[in-house]
This record gives C-alpha cells, sequence and structure tokens, in this order.
C-alpha cells in the first residue's frame, strides 16, 4: 500500500486473483455461516452473493473515498472480506422485516426419501373443518328456534351472532345483568337438551 493512504484498486483486484485454495475455502464456509445465521433475510442471495458484494465493496472503497469500503492496512485480505460479509449480512438481517409473510417456497421441504414435499400439504389446519362447520350451524338454528318465544334470549342470540360482547349486548337492549345471565342460562339449557 503506497505511502499509507490505502491499496489501490488494481492492488486489491491481483490480491483477490491471488488468494490460496485454502483462503477461498475459509470465505466460503465463513460466507455460507453468514447466510445460515440471516435466515429468511438473505431473500434468495446465497454466499457467493454475499461474497460477490463483498469484493465489489473493498474495490468500490478503493476506488472512492465517499463510498464502499476502506482498506485496512493493518488486515489481510481474508480479514477484510470477512469483516465486509459480517456487515452486509448484517445490514440484510436489520433491514429484513421479521414480520413479512413466509413464502412455501422459502420452505426447506424434505422427507425420509430425500424427495422434496410441501410443508403445506402436510400442514395440519387450526380451522374448524367444513363438516364440523355445518353441525354448528344446524345447532345454532336449532336453538334460535327453540329461543323464538323467549325475548331475552332471542335478544342474546342476535347480539352473539353479530360478536358483540355481554356489555354490547346489555347496552344495546333493554336487558339488565340480571335478564342477561337468566337468558344465558336458558339458552345452556336448551343447547344441552340438543346432545
Amino acid at each position: 500500500m503506497p505511502d499509507g493512504t490505502g491499496a489501490t484498486r488494481d492492488e486489491i483486484h491481483r490480491a483477490m486473483e491471488a488468494l490460496t485454495v485454502g483462503e477461498l475455502l475459509k470465505l466460503k464456509q465463513f460466507a455460507a455461516w453468514r447466510m445460515r445465521a440471516v435466515a429468511r433475510a438473505a431473500c434468495g442471495r446465497t454466499w457467493e452473493d454475499l461474497l460477490g458484494e463483498a469484493k465489489l465493496a473493498i474495490l468500490t472503497g478503493a476506488a472512492s473515498r465517499g463510498s464502499g469500503r476502506r482498506w485496512k492496512e493493518s488486515l489481510d485480505l481474508v480479514t477484510q472480506l470477512a469483516g465486509a460479509m459480517r456487515s452486509i449480512s448484517s445490514h440484510w438481517k436489520r433491514d429484513f422485516d421479521e414480520q413479512e409473510p413466509e413464502l412455501e417456497s422459502e420452505i426447506p421441504v424434505h422427507n425420509e426419501d430425500g424427495n422434496g414435499v410441501s410443508p403445506i400439504d402436510g400442514a395440519v389446519s387450526r380451522a374448524p373443518s367444513q363438516e364440523r362447520d355445518l353441525v354448528a350451524g344446524e345447532q345454532w338454528n336449532l336453538i334460535v328456534t327453540r329461543c323464538r318465544d323467549d325475548l331475552a334470549a332471542t335478544q342474546v342470540l342476535e347480539g352473539l351472532s353479530q360478536g358483540m360482547t355481554s356489555s354490547e349486548i346489555m347496552n344495546g337492549s333493554t336487558l339488565t345483568r340480571w335478564e342477561y345471565q337468566q337468558a344465558t342460562g336458558r339458552i345452556r339449557r336448551r343447547a344441552r337438551d340438543l346432545e
């Protein structure tokens, strides 16, 4: 590095070309390790992309004073590149929104045979089945029918069907707390009779 001003772009390029197989392997392993650390924040980028961006950052830093990564004279190229990869991957992780939905294509898929399978195909839904929804709807209709002559129970059922809380039902009708509790008790008894 001439007169303390840092390496030139040509010097850095020659140093990159002169990296040994062992040094390249070390950089590959470090880049792969960093990619595992950033996980989804990699957004499809590979260890090769990370290493390439690190090389570009160091070359850009030598060519301009305002951008890129400056060569630190006390460090060897492998350490420089590792530092650049650490910094770049940390920025990827920091800038990534963890709340972003995960795509099916981002989920690793392997079964015992080594064949690819979609984890979504075997996922268990927490939502009720269509059959259960149908049975619940039929039971709801039977309860409503059994309560049609009970004004307080009808008001409670109407409020519940609209997703209202007990306070909202009482405020929206003429029911007192005691009348509300009595009506819900009658509804429960009529629902038990269905079983």
